[in-house]
């Protein structure tokens, strides 16, 4: 392990942006295609760390997860510990934080400044698709622009390039000194992210609460009806539910599903994991309270039948 005189602090990158908006996507393209060892910080609102999860599966590493509140507040002591963990774990090229969509940039980039850790990029992503909705609902977005020094317009794909014209305009209103740019599925180079532009002051401080968001996490160890699991997650959104994301089995296939709820949208694809995680099922639900009471209950109910279930069984290497 290095001793404290041959440390040196790598330069801190913050990724930031609503809930559902391509962070994670954005960091696992950017660790795939970076040829320099970058150390990672994972927040996450809720108990239940996923994303980590999700990048150690594409090979991201070191890699810490903190998970229970943001960095920007609640979790601010466990930040620092973190960091010194990276750094003891050897050289490092760049450090990437990845924020929770509820985290005030603006604190955190003070505690940083405090702690004398230097900081790179200030890189704030939004959804082309979801940009009304999230203003109305999240003042933080708000601020989360007004503070990058990049701004990523992620979901391009969907909206028409008039919409993406006036989406520009405004975005300029809001932060006239970033570059705007576009990535789709997080295809962007990683010397756009990784390249300093931070220019030292310290934001003032932004009164800040979550007191209208909520966190849950659900479990299951049997696997699910695929049909009744995103009916279901369809029908939280209608009633408040934000963000989604988890990894969950369903009857019909032998691999495991990654899941993602964004902008009211049910997207899985096949996770290829060769080890029977513990619980089988797990998904974190981050949205108004009203929308979270009865969502574990709901979620219960898509476990399918024991017929299906052990059929699925039968199919599976490590169950026999």
């Amino acid at each position: 392990m290095p001793t404290q005189s041959e440390r040196t602090t790598p330069a801190v990158t913050l990724i930031s942006g609503f809930l559902g908006s391509g962070k994670t996507t954005l960091l696992r393209r950017l660790l795939a295609r970076a040829d320099r060892r970058i150390g990672v910080i994972v927040n996450e609102f809720g108990a239940l760390g996923i994303d980590g999860t999700l990048l150690a599966q594409h090979g991201a590493s070191p890699l810490i997860e903190l998970t229970g509140g943001c960095v920007c507040c609640v979790a601010g002591s466990d930040l620092l510990l973190a960091l010194e963990t990276l750094i003891d774990s050897g050289p490092l090229a760049a450090i990437a934080i990845e924020t929770s969509g509820l985290a005030e940039p603006g604190a955190l980039i003070r505690q940083l400044r405090a702690a004398d850790v230097p900081l790179d990029t200030l890189v704030t992503l939004v959804s082309a698709a979801d940009f009304d909705r999230i203003i109305a609902v999240s003042p933080l977005t708000m601020r989360q622009l007004q503070l990058a020094d990049l701004i990523m317009v992620t979901h391009t794909d969907l909206v028409t390039p008039q919409a993406r014209q006036h989406l520009d305009e405004r975005l300029r209103s809001i932060n006239r000194r970033a570059p705007i740019v576009s990535a789709v599925y997080g295809d962007i180079a990683p010397e756009l992210i990784f390249s300093p532009r931070y220019d030292g002051s310290v934001p003032d401080l932004l009164p800040h609460q979550h007191s209208e968001f909520a966190a849950i996490d659900w479990y299951a160890d049997l696997p699910l009806c695929r049909s009744a699991l995103e009916q279901t997650l369809r029908q939280l959104t209608e009633q408040g539910l934000f963000r989604a994301k988890g990894i969950v089995f369903c009857t019909d296939s032998p691999w495991a599903d990654e899941v993602h709820v964004v902008a009211g949208r049910v997207n899985s694809r096949a996770l290829r994991i060769k080890e029977r995680p513990v619980p089988l099922c797990r998904l974190v639900l981050i949205g108004r309270d009203s929308a979270l009471i009865d969502a574990r209950i709901a979620l219960d109910a898509c476990i399918d039948s024991d017929e299906r279930v052990n059929q699925w069984r039968e199919r599976l290497v490590w169950e026999h």
